[in-house]
């Protein structure tokens, strides 16, 4: 049983065991307070700094470092406008196609990305050619969901004749990748096609950008 006036707090033992209660209690004084949070804070920022540099500097010259914030800012300034236009076209886009319920889904697109991969070579063909253009699997697999999607939105308005397949061949069989009669008719098919849903949605952007509540900053 404590002694009357001991304090309850204080460990038993001696000198030792009470400076460890001094310090003990300190030390849960300075974690109540606002510099234990700064000092994690610091030490926080120091280890990002030291493991993690790529986040902070992109690149360092002749012992000079060119921040991220600077190329975030650079990339902004040159490039804001016509990227901010692009993310909000693709924005429009699948918006519509939402609305219409004919969103392209993941096996859609990997199936058209095979056949994309297969005309070329192979898989490892394709990712070479990307390589080399400066592009990636998951911006070629974007452009993929985009085109799926007018497909889905405008393929019944794109009507495509026999006449004009056959008047395309003719102006254009140097172009065409296919020597087989019907696999260049399938291929001038699949190219009007396209063209035509293109026009199309260029035709509707307008209204549908009008319609859309679109703040920029």
């Amino acid at each position: 049983m404590a002694k009357k006036g001991q304090n309850l707090n204080t460990l038993p033992g001696g000198k030792l065991n009470n400076l460890l209660n001094q310090n003990f209690d300190k030390f849960k004084n300075f974690q109540s307070s606002k510099k234990f949070y700064l000092v994690l804070l610091i030490v926080g920022i120091l280890l990002l700094a030291i493991y993690k540099k790529s986040w902070f500097v992109a690149a360092i010259v002749d012992s000079m470092p060119i921040t991220n914030l600077e190329l975030q800012m650079k990339l902004n300034d040159q490039y804001r406008a016509p990227i901010l236009d692009q993310l909000i076209t693709r924005k429009i886009i699948l918006n519509e196609a939402s609305k219409n319920n004919v969103i392209p889904n993941p096996q859609e697109v990997d199936s058209k990305l095979a056949e994309l991969e297969a005309s070329v070579g192979g898989k490892d063909t394709f990712n070479t050619i990307l390589t080399q253009q400066g592009q990636t699997r998951s911006g070629i697999k974007e452009r993929i969901t985009i085109q799926l999607a007018l497909t889905k939105l405008y393929d019944k308005e794109a009507t495509v004749s026999t006449e004009e397949v056959a008047k395309f061949i003719k102006e254009n069989s140097a172009v065409l990748q296919s020597t087989d009669s019907a696999k260049q008719q399938q291929e001038a098919y699949d190219l009007l096609k396209q063209q035509k849903i293109s026009e199309i949605f260029n035709q509707k952007f307008q209204e549908l950008r009008q319609k859309a509540k679109i703040v920029i900053f």
